[in-house]
């Protein structure tokens, strides 16, 4: 990799590059940036590199060659970047092994920042209490302040468990400054889901409150009449 004029790459163009490699997930560059990163030692000497290299191979689709590059940095080298990078990749993956890798990074002292956490958040997808234990983790142990994504992500969970009192009381408790109506529309769905119509009327209420005009919520609010017998329209 060597531009005009005999001007050779420097790990800060690579780094630069990195991320477009990445949106376009151009397997083929990443690894011709892999092949050039050792044979200019940059692989070895800058983590910066590395992770950036994880990352790629990871949104690029190959997981096999980012758990290979992960499995060659030595424990002392790997940061948080690292784990967070090789988490996220089993993520988009769906190959359920976060949480594995996740006990592994508290093993070695490291402590999650948010992006690790909703990564985490996946591999609980099926599993609700280990979800909501592992919610309540971030809070009192490593006190993370919540952002939107992770109530959006636990009210999911609950949500498609058809535990909806549950995922309505934590809708309740998302702090009004980071709040959205996206939160009460994924209840909403839920409840049409479930047939839940009660909640779905106050769910309703609560959207329309928030921003009216949104067609969609009116047609999820009906599919749950129409798939509840005996159910009555709601008065104006």
């Amino acid at each position: 990799m060597v531009v005009e004029d005999c001007i050779e790459s420097t790990e800060v163009t690579l780094l630069a590059v990195f991320p477009a490699v990445s949106v376009l997930r151009a397997l083929k560059i990443c690894q011709s940036l892999h092949a050039y990163g050792e044979k200019r030692g940059f692989n070895a000497s800058d983590i910066r590199v590395t992770n950036s290299l994880l990352d790629s191979y990871a949104k690029c689709g190959c997981i096999e060659s980012a758990l290979r590059l992960y499995e060659e940095i030595s424990v002392e080298r790997k940061n948080l970047v690292s784990w967070t990078s090789i988490i996220s990749g089993f993520e988009k993956r769906g190959m359920g092994k976060q949480a594995e890798y996740f006990n592994s990074m508290e093993q070695v002292g490291l402590r999650p920042n948010r992006v690790t956490l909703l990564s985490i958040f996946d591999a609980w997808r099926g599993l609700i209490d280990e979800g909501l234990n592992f919610f309540g983790k971030m809070v009192n142990e490593y006190e993370i302040a919540l952002d939107i994504k992770h109530y959006g992500c636990l009210i999911d969970m609950l949500g498609r468990a058809g535990r909806l009192e549950e995922a309505e009381n934590m809708a309740l408790e998302v702090p009004s400054n980071i709040v959205n109506v996206v939160i009460w529309r994924t209840l909403l769905g839920a409840c049409s889901f479930h047939g839940n119509v009660e909640m779905g009327e106050r769910v309703t209420k609560k959207i329309l409150e928030m921003e009216r005009g949104y067609g969609g919520d009116y047609v999820l609010m009906s599919n749950i009449f129409a798939g509840v017998e005996g159910a009555v329209m709601p008065r104006e």
